[in-house]
């Protein structure tokens, strides 16, 4: 089986493009659609001349499989489906998340960052610039569409198939899928280069961090040598990558750790003290489109930490803070 990548346009900037698959088998030429991109015009208009160069026709494709339910990844796929109809696919709990409704989703994760201490204006900036609530109808329609995915399902692509696993931490029900006698695999944002995939907190009850690590920890261990990433190159060295990954995290939780150590610190005085990798030059200068995703970041390390009892939560005027345990 082949992976074929095509870049697909999205109105990100710092990303740029989105990398769709197509997973072709050899002797058939059969192929399913991989993270087709964004529900947007230009995104679209690129994956169709992508496809068109490879040799391919989009609505020959057998099935669309999304590794996550993010935008930039997920929201293309109603309207091809609508187009060109073929069975959709999806993490079991990245679906729930879509049934649930992802604006409901999305609301859920502001009020979070308000108990712990998001000012109310910075809320509505991010709600003002993030995507998926103007794309809620299309979430509604991928959930009726969708059927779920879970450990060990098998995707059929002609005569081949490709093996579903689970590697949840950049969202709840992200997969991932091995192919080729599981020497590669299609990793969506489970695994990137060059770039650190954001892990965001989206429920109290979840250790998002904590999921991530282990997904971590399971890719060294795979025995995958070529990795097929959603965004940026692929990735030869997949123990490797996940290996560097992990220890960002690592000591990304003992910057955090030192912050809330020298006094009590809300969720976002921790955001705005840590480092990102940004071209703003501080925080007043990062859009609320990347402010979301760094406060997401910095609760997802901070819930960590309290986890493994390093950290504790403290009921302060601005919301819900967080201490060192060990004082």
């Amino acid at each position: 089986m082949k992976a074929l990548r095509v870049k697909v346009d999205i109105p990100i900037a710092v990303l740029g493009h989105v990398n769709a698959y197509a997973l072709v088998s050899e002797p058939s030429g059969s192929f399913v659609l991989v993270d087709p991109g964004m529900y947007w015009a230009e995104g679209l208009e690129s994956l169709g001349r992508g496809l068109r160069a490879l040799g391919l026709r989009p609505c020959d494709a057998e099935a669309y499989v999304v590794t996550h339910f993010h935008v930039d990844h997920a929201t293309a796929v109603p309207f091809l489906a609508s187009l060109c109809p073929a069975p959709v696919y999806i993490g079991e709990k990245d679906l729930r998340a879509a049934r649930d409704g992802f604006e409901s989703y999305f609301n859920g994760v502001l009020e979070l960052y308000r108990q712990y201490g998001v000012p109310p204006q910075e809320l509505e900036a991010m709600r003002g610039v993030h995507p998926a609530p103007r794309l809620a109808r299309v979430y509604d329609e991928l959930a009726e569409l969708a059927r779920p995915l879970a450990e060990g399902d098998e995707i059929r692509v002609g005569d081949e198939a490709a093996r579903v696993i689970e590697v949840p931490g950049h969202t709840p029900g992200h997969i991932a899928l091995l192919i080729n006698g599981d020497r590669e695999a299609i990793v969506g944002d489970s695994l990137l280069n060059d770039i650190t995939p954001h892990v965001v907190l989206d429920s109290p009850l979840r250790d998002a961090l904590g999921e991530y690590l282990r997904t971590l920890r399971r890719l060294q261990g795979e025995g995958i040598g070529l990795a097929w990433p959603g965004h940026r190159d692929e990735i030869r060295d997949v123990a490797r990558r996940a290996a560097e990954i992990e220890a960002h995290h690592e000591e990304r939780l003992r910057q955090v750790l030192a912050i809330i150590s020298a006094s009590p610190a809300t969720l976002y005085d921790v955001a705005r003290r840590l480092r990102w990798r940004t071209r703003a030059a501080s925080w007043a200068d990062m859009s609320p489109y990347e402010r979301y995703f760094a406060v997401g970041e910095a609760l997802a390390h901070l819930v960590r930490l309290v986890r493994v009892g390093l950290a504790e939560e403290v009921v302060t005027r601005e919301g819900i803070a967080f201490r060192s345990a060990q004082r």
